[in-house]
């Protein structure tokens, strides 16, 4: 049969109203599964936002807490340092102070050794006989023995003030360079602890996590710290035992050399009025024996005018005799006046030989007497030499004295009569 319209049907299969139903239930189904689902992915979406913001706040406010921390411990060791250095600074300085007062004290000794060499060499213009061995020389040459004794302290402590002060001077770099560190240290720390996420210099990086080399601990960093602080100090102790061995050296060694200069001119004052009292003798022996040289030439004079005096009653003598022998032969007789004769004659000789031999003991004295007053000039000579020499001592020694002491100030003080004197 014809149909009045055409009808087409697609090629696929029809379902049945029941099947279409139960599709529309799936899918109503489904689409519950899905909005739960959904209602599900959101909340927990939600609860992830909250969590993650809240640990990311609060993790930054935990870590700018610590970088609180860690800039207040920065700044703390900062400080220590910083107040370590400036008492290695004053150390450093006050070190400085005491070897420069060493060093001026080490270079005065210039003077004493000066002043001693010429003393000794003064000395040893005097002549042999003056040459002794006494006591001022050998007060002269301790003088020089202290004074080279205290060089040699003073010229080893000054050494060791100078190697204090380098290794001070070390340390203190070795703070400074420290102290530098932690102020850049602060410096990055201040500004990583202002980054916040709204800043304008952040930036994702390439393998932030990773630990830098040469890092230490944080007890290394302390300890490193603490060594450097704990050297510092112990320098410190040893600078300020050095400044007071400076200190006593300088004034042990000051001391020394004042009682040794004192002991010294007492001695050479002591010596000086020795000389000058042998000197005194000696001019007292030579005026006794030019008296006596006097006496003596006179009384040479005298037994000469005797022995000449004895010549002419020893040749009337001798004629009487001779001119007796020529009597007669009877008339050669040993009378009385012979005999007399003969008596005069002996004792004439006796008298005359005596009278030579007197002379010759008169002119044996005088010419000792003249020989000793010869040897007593001269030496007379000597010590008025040696005494001239020692009293140019005292005034090579001037310079060792202050230009307010007078030489009354200081027998004095030789003297120890200050306490007896009646005060101005």
């Amino acid at each position: 049969m014809d149909a009045s319209i055409p009808v087409f049907e697609k090629p696929h299969r029809r379902l049945t109203v029941l099947d279409w139903t139960r599709n529309i239930q799936t899918l109503q189904n489904e689409a519950r599964l899905r909005r739960f689902e959904s209602y599900e992915l959101r909340q927990r979406a939600n609860q992830l936002r909250n969590e993650t913001s809240v640990t990311t706040r609060w993790d930054t406010y935990v870590n700018n807490e610590l970088l609180r921390d860690r800039i207040f411990d920065v700044h703390a060791w900062r400080e220590k340092q910083r107040y370590t250095r400036e008492c290695v600074r004053d150390e450093i300085r006050a070190l400085k102070e005491e070897k420069h007062a060493t060093e001026l004290h080490l270079e005065s000794l210039q003077v004493p050794f000066m002043v001693i060499s010429q003393c000794l060499s003064n000395r040893d213009q005097r002549v042999p006989p003056e040459l002794t061995r006494d006591q001022l020389g050998e007060e002269l040459n301790k003088e020089l023995h202290i004074t080279e004794n205290s060089k040699r302290v003073l010229t080893d402590v000054c050494h060791m003030g100078w190697e204090k002060i380098k290794e001070l001077t070390n340390v203190m770099c070795r703070l400074e360079r420290e102290i530098k560190n932690k102020d850049e240290t602060l410096d990055l720390e201040y500004h990583v602890k202002d980054l916040n996420r709204d800043s304008t210099n952040i930036s994702f990086k390439l393998d932030p996590t990773r630990v830098p080399t040469e890092s230490m601990t944080e007890e290394s960093y302390a300890h490193c710290i603490e060594n450097t602080i704990k050297i510092a100090e112990q320098l410190m102790s040893e600078s300020k035992t050095l400044r007071a061995t400076m200190f006593k050296s300088r004034e042990q060694a000051r001391n020394q050399m004042h009682a040794q200069s004192q002991q010294v001119e007492l001695i050479m004052r002591r010596r000086v009025y020795d000389i000058q009292r042998a000197r005194n003798e000696m001019e007292w022996q030579k005026h006794k024996l030019e008296q006596n040289l006097q006496r003596v030439d006179r009384e040479i004079e005298s037994l000469r005018a005797a022995v000449a005096d004895k010549i002419n009653p020893t040749k009337l003598v001798e004629t009487r005799l001779e001119t007796r022998t020529r009597r007669p032969v009877l008339e050669r007789v040993q009378d009385k006046p012979m005999r007399g004769l003969i008596e005069e004659f002996e004792r004439v000789h006796l008298s005359h030989n005596m009278l030579e031999k007197k002379l010759e003991e008169a002119l044996t004295t005088y010419h000792g007497m003249y020989n000793h007053h010869q040897r007593v000039t001269k030496d007379l000579q000597y010590k008025n030499q040696a005494l001239e020499t020692d009293r140019r001592l005292i005034e090579i020694r001037k310079p060792l004295h202050a230009p307010d002491e007078t030489e009354f100030k200081r027998n004095v003080g030789y003297c120890h009569m200050s306490d007896e004197l009646v005060p101005e």
